[in-house]
């Protein structure tokens, strides 16, 4: 058994190179052969995949930038491997949702590399994510809550970053085709979710399953400080499928186009994504993942 390690030093607290030894040693205990690869520059961790495919594992250890990099790679090339998640950044948001501590200690000693899960990913253009895209600020504003933050002041924290973004929100005139209904108009936020959480935040009851071939699409066409101040309420109590001034489709594909031809991005997993327009894909059970041999909470 052999396993790529791709890990980014200078993701989070900048521990990645004290720490990889304490990983190094670990993984011999389980595997043959370990491949420790460093990441200078970013679209390292997709190179390192592509060069090094006679692996059966991947690791990575980085925040949800390498791992979305390390995701890349294993779609262009096929990979079957299957991909360990160590918390490495600030977000770590896929990692969460998967029951992975985020002290990096404790998740590298909950792995026993015997029990996985399948996983969606959704492919936008050239790129991966593993959770969302969006555009707005409030979802902007919930992803960049540390869990520092959460854990001192709890819901708050998400109200706190929002209301610093919401009066600098831009709005913008989408037209949005997919398979699960269409849409041409003002829009103040979209959001494409494999999953109904970010980070700790619940934000829907939809959609809990991250492999059935599915992500919700949020579009909300309002963009008064009311409108987004419920957005956010509605966040926070799991219920923005609610909302009154909100749109709400299940899709597999989607195309989304700026009718002005302003300039704008999607945020992907909390780093920039590409520019519109874009065409996302949500690929099915698209990778598989090590999880820890017992749920942590």
């Amino acid at each position: 058994m052999k396993i790529l390690f791709i890990y980014n030093p200078n993701s989070g607290d900048e521990s990645g190179k004290e720490f990889v030894g304490k990983i190094e040693d670990k993984l011999k205990k389980y595997f043959d052969e370990v491949i420790l690869k460093e990441t200078k520059k970013a679209g390292d961790g997709t190179k390192f995949v592509e060069e090094i495919r006679d692996v059966d594992s991947i690791g990575a250890f980085g925040g949800d930038g390498t791992i979305n990099e390390v995701l890349l790679g294993m779609k262009n090339i096929d990979s079957k491997a299957k991909l360990l998640i160590l918390p490495g950044g600030t977000g770590n948001l896929l990692g969460q949702r998967l029951n992975i501590s985020q002290d990096k200690e404790e998740a590298l000693e909950s792995f026993d590399f015997k029990k996985t899960q399948k996983i969606d990913l959704g492919r936008v253009n050239d790129k991966i994510f593993s959770l969302f895209a969006s555009i707005g600020a409030v979802p902007e504003a919930i992803h960049e809550v540390s869990s520092e933050e959460k854990s001192k002041i709890g819901g708050l924290a998400y109200v706190k970053k929002s209301i610093e973004k919401l009066t600098t929100s831009e709005k913008y005139n989408f037209d949005v085709k997919s398979d699960g209904g269409n849409y041409s108009g003002p829009v103040d936020h979209l959001i494409v979710g494999l999953s109904n959480k970010i980070g700790k935040l619940e934000f829907t009851s939809e959609n809990k399953e991250m492999n059935n071939g599915y992500a919700n699409l949020f579009i909300l066409t309002k963009d008064s400080i009311k409108d987004r101040l419920e957005l956010l309420k509605d966040s926070i109590e799991g219920e923005v499928e609610q909302g009154k001034n909100i749109l709400d489709f299940t899709v597999k594909e989607a195309e989304i186009y700026s009718i002005d031809d302003k300039e704008v991005r999607l945020d992907i997993d909390g780093d920039e994504g590409p520019k519109l327009p874009v065409k996302i894909k949500i690929l099915k059970e698209a990778v598989e993942v090590y999880i820890p041999r017992e749920e942590l909470t």
